[in-house]
């Protein structure tokens, strides 16, 4: 195996771990997202605003735990391509780089969606007012 080769497939190597950590990191906040905002819809939301926003949340975060499942996925095929490649000496080849710069896009969009959800969520959280108690 040339250096050269070397050096891309410990590039590849480390860019999917990268990747990996990042996508159970998000499985992670999501679920602890989703439980904090199932303990709001259990107390009393002072205005239906922040009713929808509450809901609004629960279905982006949702929608994160499913696509971080789906890129898992692709990453791990990914994977098994590019151990399959070094077992044959074809170690990323065409058709194999195509499949991670696809799924370098979709980390990029990913990484960035998932940013400005989690930062309106932490203003959300950060300006929620509960409505008076009733006492």
């Amino acid at each position: 195996m040339t250096t050269s080769k070397l050096n891309q497939l410990n590039h590849a190597h480390f860019e999917h771990k990268l990747w990996r950590n990042e996508l159970e990191l998000v499985a992670q906040e999501a679920t602890f997202f989703l439980k904090t905002l199932d303990e709001y819809k259990t107390k009393t939301i002072s205005q239906s605003r922040d009713s929808l926003m509450v809901a609004e949340f629960v279905k982006q975060f949702h929608h994160f735990q499913r696509l971080t499942k789906r890129l898992l996925e692709e990453l791990s095929v990914i994977e098994k391509e590019v151990a399959q490649g070094v077992k044959e000496d074809n170690i990323l080849d065409g058709e194999q780089r195509k499949d991670r710069a696809y799924l370098n896009d979709e980390m990029k969009y990913f990484e960035s969606d998932y940013r400005e959800t989690k930062f309106s969520f932490r203003k959300f959280i950060a300006t929620y007012e509960p409505a008076p108690s009733l006492n």
